[in-house]
Parts: C-alpha cells; sequence; structure tokens
C-alpha cells in the first residue's frame, strides 16, 4: 500500500498535522510509524475474512458459495483494498450503490445485497470514524461481495433450476470471469457497465426488462379511479410474471447463432427462429395434461426428421388404455391399423403402422433426450381451435407440421418445397438426418414476447410459478454447481409419452388462458 494510501486512511487529520509539526514528540512519531505499518495489518485481516468465507458487517455474513470469485479479485490485487484505496473511492463505490439500488430493474430486490448497511457506513469511512484495519477490511469485502453476488445472480439466476422441475442443460463452466471484469471495471472507470457486461444478451430478457421497467412506472401512475385496486392487482401480478420469467431466462446456458426451435408450454406455441433472431415460424400447438402428463422442460438437439412415422406403442400405453379397449374387441387392433412386432430380446411390442389413423401423423421431428419426447403432426386437428391446449400425453403435436418441416429443411441441400410435399403424399416411412442439428428449447415461462413486439401472459397451466416465486423469497446464495455441472453423456430413453388418438375431442375440457397486451404506458 502507498505512502499516501496509508496517510489517507490511517491518520487523522488531527494527527497529520501534529506529526508534522515542528513540536511533534517521539512518542507521538513512533505511534505514527506504527500506522504506517498497520497497511500489512490490513492486509492480514482481508485474509482472514477471505479464509473463514464470513464478513462480519453483512447481514449474510456467510459468503462460502462467492468465495471462489471473491477471493481471486483480491489474490490478483495482493489481498489490498479493492475500493477504499485511492482518490477514486468516493466515485467507485458510489457507482457500485448505483448498481445495487437499480437492482430492481432486473427483477432483483437491493436489500438482497446489503444495500441499506453499506451506505449507511459509508459516510463513516469517508470521515475516518471507522478506520481500524478490521473497519477498512470488513467494508471494503463487504462491497466486493455485495457487487459479487449480484452480478452473479444477474447472469446465472438465483434460484437452482432442477431444484424446481426445470430440467435443462446447465452450463458445463463458468461464462462470466467476475473476478477479471471488476479489476477491470475498476482500473478503467467502467464500473456501471459491468450490468451490462452480466446479464443475458437474449433479444426476450432484454424485451422483458424493458416491459418490467414499463409496468412499474404504471403502478406508480395508477393512483386515481374506481378500479384502482384491481388494476394495481393486475399489474403487480403481471410484475411478478415478468420477473419470474427473467429468472427462467438466466439458468439457460448460451445459445449457438442459426435456426433454432422454441416451444413456450403455457403458450401453446411454437416458435422457429432463424440466424437473425427473427420469429419466422409461429405455429400452435398441443402440448402433455397439466395433471398427469406434463411436457418437460428440457434443450436438445433436432437431428431427424420422419415422413409417415411408425409409432411404437409405450408398454404404459398399451396396459392402460389399448389393452382394455382390445380385451373389450379382438379387431380392436386392426381397425387401429396396429401390427405386433417381434423385437431381437425376444418379446414383442405394438406399433401403429403408417397411414391416416397414425397417431403422428405424417411428420416426426426428433431430438434425443432423456425423456424420449418429439414434436409430431397428428390427425386430432379439432383440438388446436382451442385456446387451452393441454391434452398429450408428454409430446408436443404442431398444428401444421409441413411449415416446420419447410423450416427445419429449408437450408439443406436438395430439399426443396416439392421435395418435401412428395413425401408427405407417400406412403412410405422415410427418415433424413439433418446436416447442421437445430438446437430446440422446451420453455416454461407466463410472459413472453411474441411477434411483433407484442408481450402476451399465459395462465400458469403446471402450477410452476409459486414454487419459483416462494424459493426467490428465500435470501441466501446458491452454489455454482446448482447453474454449472461438468458434461456428461446422457442417457436417451425410449419414447415414454408418447400420444394416442383422441377418440372424441368434444369431451375435453377447456377454457381460454392467454392475455395478449401491446407494450405501452
Amino acid at each position: 500500500m502507498s505512502h499516501f494510501l496509508v496517510t489517507r486512511f490511517f491518520l487523522k487529520p488531527i494527527l497529520l498535522s501534529y506529526i508534522f509539526s515542528a513540536g511533534v514528540s517521539f512518542n507521538l512519531v513512533a505511534h505514527a510509524e506504527d500506522i504506517f505499518f498497520s497497511a500489512s495489518t490490513v492486509n492480514q485481516e482481508i485474509n482472514t475474512i477471505l479464509t473463514t468465507k464470513k464478513n462480519p458487517l453483512l447481514i449474510r455474513s456467510n459468503f462460502e458459495y462467492r468465495a471462489e470469485d471473491v477471493e481471486s479479485l483480491y489474490k490478483n490485487n495482493n489481498n489490498e483494498l479493492l475500493w477504499l484505496n485511492n482518490a477514486q473511492t468516493e466515485k467507485n463505490v458510489g457507482e457500485v450503490f448505483a448498481i445495487l439500488s437499480n437492482a430492481a430493474a432486473e427483477g432483483l430486490n437491493p436489500e438482497d445485497y446489503s444495500l441499506s448497511l453499506l451506505k449507511q457506513k459509508f459516510p463513516l469511512i469517508l470521515l475516518h470514524q471507522q478506520d481500524s484495519p478490521s473497519d477498512l477490511a470488513a467494508y471494503d469485502t463487504a462491497v466486493t461481495i455485495s457487487l459479487v453476488r449480484f452480478l452473479h445472480d444477474v447472469h446465472y439466476g438465483r434460484v437452482a433450476p432442477h431444484s424446481l422441475n426445470f430440467s435443462i442443460k446447465l452450463r458445463t463452466q463458468k461464462t462470466l470471469n467476475l473476478p477479471d471484469m471488476i479489476k477491470s471495471a475498476i482500473t478503467t472507470g467502467s464500473i456501471l457497465q459491468l450490468v451490462s457486461n452480466s446479464e443475458p444478451k437474449l433479444q426476450q430478457y432484454q424485451q422483458l426488462r424493458s416491459a418490467l421497467a414499463t409496468y412499474r412506472e404504471l403502478v406508480v401512475n395508477t393512483q386515481t379511479g374506481h378500479d384502482k385496486k384491481n388494476k394495481l392487482y393486475t399489474l403487480q401480478n403481471r410484475i411478478i410474471k415478468i420477473s419470474l420469467a427473467m429468472e427462467r431466462l438466466r439458468w439457460l446456458p448460451e445459445m449457438n447463432s442459426g435456426k433454432s426451435i422454441i416451444v413456450n408450454i403455457p403458450a401453446f406455441q411454437l416458435w422457429g427462429v432463424d440466424s437473425d433472431n427473427n420469429q419466422s415460424v409461429n405455429l400452435k400447438v398441443v402440448v402433455g395434461k397439466a395433471q398427469k402428463n406434463q411436457t418437460p422442460v428440457l434443450m436438445a438437439e433436432m437431428r431427424y426428421i420422419e415422413f409417415m412415422p411408425y409409432w411404437n406403442v409405450p408398454p404404459s400405453i398399451f396396459q392402460k388404455e389399448i389393452w382394455p379397449k382390445l380385451s373389450a374387441n379382438p379387431n380392436y387392433l386392426v381397425g387401429q391399423n396396429m401390427e405386433v412386432v417381434a423385437l431381437k430380446n425376444g418379446k414383442m411390442r405394438i406399433r401403429q403402422r403408417p397411414g391416416g389413423k397414425n397417431a403422428l401423423g405424417k411428420l416426426k421431428f426428433i431430438f434425443p433426450n432423456p425423456y424420449g419426447v418429439y414434436l409430431h403432426d397428428t390427425p386430432s386437428k379439432s383440438l388446436f381451435s382451442r385456446s387451452r391446449r393441454d391434452f398429450s400425453h408428454g409430446c408436443v403435436r404442431v398444428q401444421h407440421p409441413d411449415e416446420l418441416a419447410r423450416f427445419v429443411l429449408g437450408m439443406q441441400e436438395g430439399w426443396t418445397q416439392e421435395r418435401i410435399a412428395n413425401n408427405l403424399d407417400s406412403s412410405v416411412h422415410h427418415q433424413t438426418s439433418l446436416k447442421t442439428v437445430i438446437p430446440v428449447l422446451f420453455f416454461y415461462s407466463t410472459a413472453f414476447y411474441e411477434k411483433k413486439d407484442v408481450l402476451a401472459f399465459y395462465d400458469d397451466i403446471y402450477g410452476y410459478d409459486a414454487p419459483l416465486l416462494t424459493a426467490l423469497d428465500k435470501v441466501g446464495d446458491a452454489p455454482d454447481s446448482a447453474f454449472i455441472a461438468a458434461s456428461v453423456p446422457e442417457k436417451f430413453n425410449e419414447p415414454l409419452s408418447t400420444p394416442i388418438l383422441e377418440p372424441d375431442d368434444s369431451q375435453l375440457f377447456s377454457e381460454p388462458s392467454i392475455t395478449l397486451e401491446p407494450l405501452s404506458p
């Protein structure tokens, strides 16, 4: 630590005037020497905090799960003060306060990062009323820990996704080098840019962030009117949905540029996004039944398309739904164009041949995943006219699969629209491999931007919002292992959540669920 730094933080102004006056006593000079040497004491105090992984100044003193980043930051700075060490102290700490004060813009709470406490203590530090080595070490590391916590939450999220049935692939490595980012920001005077450098770059996230600000403004402006209470309730409910959507987007690993397919389960819709991030395909879908056959949240890679597919009937569906009908009618399999096939292991399987009655229709889109689910056509077209469409056994039925096929095969050499149409008119089963795999995301968000920058809100059909809201209300750090996991080969199951024909669509329950709202204050 430099002579200037020691002078600023370890010598009170009145003491300085005595030390450098002609009549200074030997004892006072000796005391001054002790203070100059206390720079090493500050380093020791910082090291103690890093070793114990506890900061006595913070309400959440234990920072075990953020210790790796905090330790690395101070190690690269020789365990010296990061914030209380030069003429830029007031400016730099003030900018950290500005970042934390604006946490609500990210759907987060400033007080989860001890903002009020840090603000309260800062004048005492500046006025040298708390300038012992332990005071300075505690305050400096408290600022660092709070900033690291906030940026980590903005980038990765606060809640472990797998603890809430959000079974996406986790990142395989850290995608944010917080120690380097923060050290560089202090050096270059770009602290305020840390948030934009940390938050997800997804267009959906940026749009929701803007929407959150608009809805908060609407709450403030809703002061009068006989329906004030109802309007405020609606606005607050939508603010919650937006905040939950932003948290879920933080969990997603970075997706490669190029085509991608997104199914938002409670929206009952599919979007095909091209390489320019345009939603070039938008189709209605049917998803798994809310009570017993929920479509899983997942990320996978589409690798194949099947024209005129067979449907291999899963044992569970055979036992529960086909066997009772077969027992009552020995000709049931013939009537459903089904056949019995022998397997290599000596067992038997029921499968449905390609054709008009096939439960998968004319197209099946395959992306190997642990749940054995896929996208497919369906002969039950009437379900797409309903507003609520959770009727399948877990797989996702697509309203116009030919449009999806053109989107998927559009850039693949030799696959013209005419060739696709010919394959759909054929009765012959055919599988084609994709030369370039396409990421597929089965997502769950009750607030989502659709085409033409329209924000839509949906019913929470699977009841996923309440558990996430409860988890977010619990203040605490989540370990990196909640968001980052070593890459291991996935085990893919046979399709266990396949659809069957609905014998009478009119008996299925349906209710309105979607609220569309253009974003204008």
